[in-house]
């Protein structure tokens, strides 16, 4: 099992060899208390690497994306273990090659709600994400700090300063909680959240959260291990490489995602893993 350090501070490194890893304590990335403790699929993967690289002390320190983004922008020495790229970031991160392997954003809704999308659905069911939002009888949120693929931010980025978009905090409970409670007819959000979220809110049986593909997305998204961009950040994102290269094509992070997802998902998620992998071509 992990420990998670407290003393030691961002910026208090003896030498390059110290590694101060900003961890999210957003389940179910990483999972810091009740019976699923450090069964994240970031957990897993950051006690894999710890436990091969002697050579770095490691400190884990429970932190928050805008305090990881602040600590970076500063040129302190971290790294977070579970970052989607953008190009925003890439100003400041150095960014590894692939780590984890999820599916897509999906739209969520309340089942008894899931009809109002049809208006927006293609042939195949996927929702046009950009019509969808300019429907302002219609709410949705929008997270601060959550990075999101292209033609999630295009939508947002359109439907800039409508009524129906509401800005919320970086708390990944926070919109399930609002999409629960009917204050919010959608969210926009991963499937391995949406089994967690669902089974810790106690929905009744007649208003389960259900998810909808957005048109134009790939059928999966990729995450890394990003740290403070410059020479110390790029060797430890070397390092990972190497250790991931050497994890074989299904490492145990990926078991722990798979194990996230209720049925339908989990046989989503091995179908578009046995096809898109990207560990088949990354494993020595």
């Amino acid at each position: 099992m992990i420990l998670c350090h407290l003393m030691m501070g961002a910026g208090a490194r003896a030498d390059d060899t110290a590694i101060s890893w900003q961890m999210p304590g957003n389940p179910p990335v990483s999972i810091t208390d009740g019976p699923y403790k450090g069964q994240g699929y970031a957990d897993v993967f950051l006690q894999y690497f710890i436990e091969r690289t002697p050579e770095y002390h490691s400190v884990i320190e429970r932190s928050s994306l805008a305090r990881v983004s602040g600590l970076m922008k500063q040129g302190l020495q971290v790294c977070q273990p579970s970052l989607l790229k953008t190009v925003e970031r890439e100003a400041y991160m150095e960014f590894s090659n692939p780590v984890e392997f999820v599916l897509p954003y999906y739209i969520v809704v309340r089942s008894d709600r899931v009809a109002r999308l049809a208006a927006y659905r293609n042939a195949e069911g996927a929702v046009d994400i950009t019509r969808l939002m300019h429907d302002l009888s219609l709410t949705t949120v929008r997270q601060e700090m959550r990075g999101y693929p292209p033609v999630v931010l295009a939508a947002f980025t359109a439907a800039a300063g409508q009524k129906n978009v509401l800005q919320t905090s970086a708390d990944d409970e926070a919109p399930f909680s609002q999409l629960a409670s009917e204050w919010v007819d959608y969210i926009i959000t991963y499937p391995d959240e949406v089994y967690w979220f669902a089974r810790h809110l106690k929905m009744p049986a007649a208003a389960k959260f259900v998810y909808v593909p957005i048109a134009g997305q790939p059928e999966y998204t990729l995450g890394y291990v990003a740290c403070t961009k410059g020479p110390w950040g790029r060797k430890i994102v070397e390092r990972v490489n190497e250790v991931v290269a050497q994890a074989g094509k299904r490492p145990p992070w990926i078991e722990a995602e798979a194990r996230l997802l209720d049925p339908e998902a989990a046989k989503l998620y091995e179908d578009v893993y046995a096809r898109y992998s990207p560990f088949r071509r990354q494993a020595k």
